[in-house]
């Protein structure tokens, strides 16, 4: 593990999930996305005492295990540090059975939770931050609202113009492991990878895989990102030419594209698929019917 310095006092550090560091003058520490599991958070420790630097902001760019799940045993080693998320994120944060009872729509199961092991490790948000300026210690940073991937998304951006994503803009190797990407709101993802574009920043840390990114890469990567959404959105409008459940349709979206899913990745799938039908029910595209006690979807025929 270590801290790989991106300009001036914004570091990143490599992992499952890619953290951020800011490096205050004093050697307090902004850590953004800690990460997963007790041992990344302890590896951290032991990097920053190595360093003489002392975690004072706890920073979670959303509301998903993966990055927040390592912050319990660093606020708990570093007195005073403080969690900060937005205020949608703090909800799920706080109460993290409801990210399952989303993903699965009632109350879940072992056979998803066991999926979630690091729920015991609960802790509480301190601060909310909203879009806009903001100042940690003493200092300036930027949120923007990245909502799509999560209803709780933001980035941060450093006065060194470094902007940390979470996982509000995929690499090329995840979308290519994870072909149909998990999305909580289609139009808000779409306004958000517009958004990036418009950001003044001149590198940016994504969540996973590769870590770095200067502005032109990353300009081309939001075009990525769009193409693969309008992907499954034209399948979808395709295939509801006949009448389809949804049950259905999941199942032909993932034998057409060949998708390899365990237990969880079915129902993260099929939370995208809904989001997908949702964005097309509120553009008026498809229409339904009730009939034997299933509801089927299809292509509204007054378009």
């Amino acid at each position: 593990m270590e801290l790989e310095k991106i300009k001036g006092h914004s570091y990143y550090i490599k992992g499952g999930t890619n953290s951020g560091v800011y490096v205050f003058k004093d050697k307090y520490v902004l850590i953004i996305d800690p990460g997963l599991s007790n041992s990344r958070a302890h590896r951290l420790i032991k990097l920053f005492d190595s360093k003489g630097l002392r975690v004072k902001y706890v920073l979670n760019t959303h509301e998903h295990s993966d990055h927040y799940g390592a912050s319990k045993v660093l606020l708990e080693h570093y007195t005073g540090a403080k969690s900060i998320a937005s205020e949608d994120a703090k909800t799920f944060i706080d109460n993290p059975y409801l990210f399952s009872t989303y993903v699965y729509g009632g109350r879940s199961n072992k056979l998803l939770d066991d999926y979630f092991k690091n729920r015991e490790n609960k802790f509480s948000i301190d601060e909310v931050v909203f879009e806009g300026e903001t100042k940690l210690n003493n200092e300036k940073f930027e949120i923007t609202e990245l909502k799509g991937h999560s209803i709780g998304c933001i980035g941060v951006l450093t006065e060194d113009k470094v902007l940390y994503l979470g996982d509000s803009l995929f690499n090329e190797s995840i979308l290519e492991k994870y072909n149909f990407p998990f999305l909580f709101d289609i139009s808000e993802q779409l306004n958000t990878l517009d958004k990036i574009k418009e950001i003044d920043f001149d590198f940016c840390v994504m969540g996973h895989a590769k870590a770095l990114l200067d502005k032109e890469e990353a300009v081309k990567l939001v075009e990525i990102n769009k193409e693969v959404i309008h992907k499954y959105l034209n399948q979808i409008r395709e295939f509801l030419t006949t009448p389809y459940t949804r049950e259905e349709l999941l199942k032909d979206i993932i034998e057409y594209n060949e998708l390899k899913l365990n237990y969880k990745e079915y129902y993260f799938s099929n939370a995208t698929l809904s989001s997908m039908i949702s964005y097309l029910v509120e553009g008026g595209e498809i229409d339904y019917q009730f009939e034997n006690g299933k509801i089927y979807y299809f292509m509204n025929s007054k378009l």
